[in-house]
């Protein structure tokens, strides 16, 4: 079924075959044609279709994915528009669930669906995307090129080896005739036979050579030229990552480069219906922890170490990066009870409130965007800290500094050990081996000060790390280290009695330390009992003693 005569318009159950079974996945959102736009409809339709071939509910799916089920919902609803990796899994998802694989017609279609969606909704995002598809398929042909160089050199090898063979073969049967000296004429008549069929093998293996030759020379100048496209898009993907921040026309709200430690004021202002925004969310997260445990974790969804090994914002593509406004959005939605009725952004006490994230302290406003309110959060990875304020978009505020009411003016960002750490340091780490050991590593080059989740998540790759960590600490035992978790009330309370910031079973860090069994010369420090013995942190120079089997700390 066409539309405009150019993009197919998809009809429920037309695109792929519909999931038959007991557990067809049912949606939160209903679609809204003329709320979410013709090419996020198309779009949001083609990925319904595609999530029923999984057979099993959005909550489930939700719990095997990266994105959360209100991330989910709102893809399959037009609402937000996915990053290529989502559809892309979700294909993968299907074809596995059913054995069977999509026609490369379909996956084409999903993806142009995808491009034209992206295109509307985030031009640059776009741009950076179809800068991605070109690299990927630059790399493909690049890969089968060099895959088929390997073969035609291989065969070459082979070529060169016959042709010796059958020279050797020649020179023996010359030498054989020549000692021999032979004289019956049947005798030289059926070696002379065999002689000139090692010839004419020899021949003709010497033109197999050279037309390998040449054709090994085609292969090796389209390979130069494949590997030189891939470093010229490649350039150019990362020169359109790095200026994916620079917005046109400076239509932007911003904020002091540095944030302060200044608390929150009330808002005394003449905007009424600012005041009231900023009223409904402090009357909803009075303490503000619900924000900050929602921002923190958009941010570890995103950042996703556990999966990819990456602990830093900035080490994100700037198509992840994009995604993250939405995520951080869901979640806000999500411990505040906000609606997200409007897919423009979320209400708040009524009034429709638009959402921007961003790395540095400046937040992009649309031309129709004027004079609306915002919710912004900026986070600053290099100083440590993260704020989330409230403004609207007046002529006065887009003309210079803004005036932005901080619900959170300087909220610290949990410690990032390795995102900090030298090469060379993270080579030490590389080089223990598997992920197991390189948390051993870990634990005993960082001592005496917390250790965040996201770096034990992205070393031993997992999101369950507390197994890991406790088996980590079963077999540093040997060598002195105690490792301390957050969840442990034994842990706290040994943190405590050796002087060390007691970690909060909300903190998520984690902490080492060598210890040795206290003794006259080290004077006054603070120690704890294990198994009936005072024991205190190390010195450099204190032998390694191990701690006792049953010094507790589970």
């Amino acid at each position: 079924m066409e539309r405009d005569g150019s993009q197919p318009e998809i009809v429920v159950g037309e695109l792929v075959r519909q999931y038959e079974g007991p557990r067809a996945m049912v949606f939160q959102k209903d679609l809204d044609r003329a709320a979410v736009g013709e090419e996020r409809y198309q779009l949001a339709l083609a990925l319904r279709e595609l999530a029923q071939r999984l057979g099993i509910s959005l909550t489930r799916y939700a719990a095997r994915v990266t994105w959360d089920r209100s991330s989910l919902s709102r893809f399959f609803s037009g609402i937000a528009v996915p990053p290529a990796d989502f559809v892309e899994q979700l294909i993968a998802d299907g074809d596995r669930a059913l054995g069977t694989e999509l026609t490369p017609a379909v996956c084409e279609l999903v993806r142009g669906l995808h491009r034209t969606a992206l295109t509307v909704a985030n031009p640059k995002g776009a741009q950076l995307q179809r800068l991605r598809d070109e690299l990927a398929d630059a790399e493909r042909q690049n890969g089968l090129l060099q895959q088929e160089q390997r073969l035609l050199r291989d065969m070459v090898i082979a070529a060169k080896q016959q042709i010796e063979d059958r020279d050797a073969r020649i020179r023996a049967v010359e030498a054989s005739a020549t000692a021999d000296r032979i004289t019956h004429r049947s005798e030289l008549a059926q070696r002379s036979e065999s002689f000139e069929t090692l010839r004419e093998e020899r021949d003709r293996l010497r033109a197999v050579l050279e037309k390998l030759r040449g054709e090994l020379a085609d292969t090796e100048s389209r390979a130069a030229k494949a590997e030189r496209r891939c470093v010229e898009l490649e350039n150019r993907l990362e020169a359109a990552e790095e200026g994916a921040g620079d917005e046109p026309d400076g239509r932007l709200l911003r904020a002091d480069a540095v944030a302060t430690d200044a608390a929150s004021a009330p808002y005394h202002g003449d905007d009424v219906d600012l005041r009231d925004v900023i009223t409904e969310l402090q009357r909803r997260d009075v303490l503000g922890r619900r924000v900050v445990g929602a921002v923190t974790r958009a941010m570890d969804q995103v950042v996703d170490a556990a999966r990819t090994g990456r602990v830093r914002l900035d080490q994100l593509p700037a198509v992840e990066l994009a995604s993250l406004t939405a995520i951080v959005a869901n979640h806000l939605q999500h411990v505040l009870r906000l609606s997200d009725e409007q897919s423009s952004g979320l209400v708040v006490a009524g009034r429709q409130v638009r959402f921007r994230f961003a790395l540095t302290p400046a937040w992009a406003v649309e031309p129709e965007e004027s004079n609306d309110l915002f919710l912004l959060v900026e986070v600053n990875e290099a100083g440590g800290w993260w704020r989330i304020g409230v403004a609207r978009a007046t002529p006065q505020n887009l003309a210079g500094p803004s005036e932005i009411h901080w619900l959170h003016h300087r909220v610290e960002l949990e410690p990032n050990v390795l995102g900090f750490m030298t090469a060379e340091e993270r080579r030490s780490i590389t080089a223990a081996g598997l992920p197991n050991d390189q948390l051993g590593q870990l634990f005993r080059m960082v001592q005496l000060r917390p250790i965040d989740r996201r770096t034990v998540q992205a070393i031993a790759r997992t999101e369950s790390v507390v197994g890991r960590a406790l088996g980590a600490a079963a077999r540093l035992a040997a060598e002195g280290i105690i490792v301390l978790t957050p969840y442990s009330e034994r842990c706290q309370e040994i943190a405590a009695k050796l002087g060390f910031p007691v970690p909060r079973r909300d903190s998520r860090n984690y902490l080492a330390a060598r210890l040795v069994r206290l003794r006259p010369d080290h004077g006054s420090v603070p120690s704890v009992e294990l198994a009936g013995e005072q024991w205190c942190v190390a010195r450099p120079e204190d032998a390694v003693e191990a701690l006792p089997p049953d010094h507790q700390l589970r």
